[in-house]
């Protein structure tokens, strides 16, 4: 499965289009002392750029309405839509509908179906450039999350997860062709669990301080319809530090923990537009993963341009015990930011990142985390 920034792009549109609000935290209902549409629709074009899509464009939509008369129910529900192909022949359209409800109840949910030209480099720390093989894979994937506000910025909720792919091209007498890996002959994955969210950050796409911290649990099986019998445990720490109004320091630690089989496209991965950037998504993947990444944002430097550093490390095992710090993998990097939505604090930024013998270019919406 892909990482995609086609939602934050609709965001965008979400922004520009007429409702006017504070930046927005991503679990807190904020207060507005702005007058903001109740319902409306806004369409834009899609256009970004990744090693995994090269250019990409389409068009995406989100119509948004309220779900309840409740006037502590500041932010309206809404549901994002999408269609993207890319240079590489990929193909993919998005269902995003996302409501709000009294009390604090929030739920979301994510469909997708894809037809995806990709790469697959083997399974492990250690793989070889030379190991490259393309597949392409047709896949519907559902997320749900059931989101409850607990107490103060704790968030407890549920989540269910669906993949089904298939992979419709290979290359013969290569990894995938023979079936060895897990998840090669395709299948479902189906699985469910809960998980929590603490969330004082004062902005989603660029916040300046305070911190985002989730943790979850899952189990796939048998029991729920999946193919592949496996457990996941994630944690996701992040914090930001405010020397100025323009100048930020921002932390992340990323933690994945797998037990059991799991298919190759639910390994962790490093790499993306989010992730260690200078690598392929997938360049290496396995079953558990642990990166830490830190970002110099100063945005803007003039009128509406910004600059970023950024440098990180991280490494894939298929066992905890593995982990060594000769394996792990560096990624630094320069960007710019053109500030796109001063109210909202939303940044267009252009990345050149570099790792282990790699290097990439990424143009996409939002910061990386």
């Amino acid at each position: 499965m892909r990482a995609r920034i086609v939602p934050r792009m609709l965001v965008a549109a979400f922004l520009l289009y007429g409702l006017r609000g504070p930046a927005l935290s991503s679990t807190a209902e904020g207060k507005s002392s702005h007058t903001a549409k109740k319902s409306g629709v806004a369409a834009m074009p899609i256009v970004f750029y990744t090693p995994e899509t090269r250019l990409a464009w389409g068009a995406g939509g989100l119509a948004y309405f309220p779900v309840t008369k409740d006037a502590s129910v500041a932010r309206p529900s809404n549901i994002a839509f999408s269609a993207v192909f890319t240079q590489n022949k990929q193909f993919s359209l998005d269902l995003n509908p996302d409501f709000y409800f009294p009390r604090g109840f929030h739920f979301q949910f994510d469909l997708q179906y894809a037809k995806f030209p990709d790469k697959f480099f083997g399974v492990g720390n250690d793989t070889s450039e030379s190991l490259e093989e393309p597949f392409t894979s047709r896949y519907w994937k559902l997320r749900v999350e059931a989101l409850k506000k607990a107490y103060g910025d704790v968030n407890l909720g549920f989540q269910y997860f669906f993949d089904s792919v298939s992979l419709t091209k290979v290359e013969t007498g290569r990894e995938l062709a023979s079936r060895d890996v897990v998840g090669s002959a395709g299948g479902v994955a189906s699985g469910g669990g809960f998980f929590m969210t603490v969330d004082s950050r004062d902005s989603i796409f660029f916040p300046t301080a305070g911190s985002f911290h989730q943790v979850s649990a899952a189990v796939f099986g048998r029991a729920l319809g999946s193919d592949f019998a496996f457990r996941r445990f994630s944690l996701d720490l992040r914090r930001y530090f405010r020397f100025s109004a323009s100048r930020v320091l921002a932390l992340q630690s990323q933690l994945l923990f797998q037990t059991g089989q799991p298919p190759f496209w639910r390994m962790g991965m490093l790499g993306g537009e989010d992730g260690l950037r200078g690598y392929y998504l997938g360049r290496y993947r396995d079953n558990n993963l642990i990166y830490v990444q830190a970002e110099y944002r100063w945005v803007p430097v003039f009128w509406r341009i910004g600059l970023a550093g950024f440098a990180g490390f991280g490494e894939v095992t298929d066992r905890l015990t593995a982990f060594r710090l000769g394996g792990l993998k560096y990624s630094y990097g320069l960007g710019l930011r053109f500030v796109f939505s001063p109210e909202q604090r939303l940044n267009l930024r252009l990345d050149y990142a570099l790792g282990n013998g790699s290097s990439a270019f990424y143009f996409t919406a939002a910061e990386a985390f």
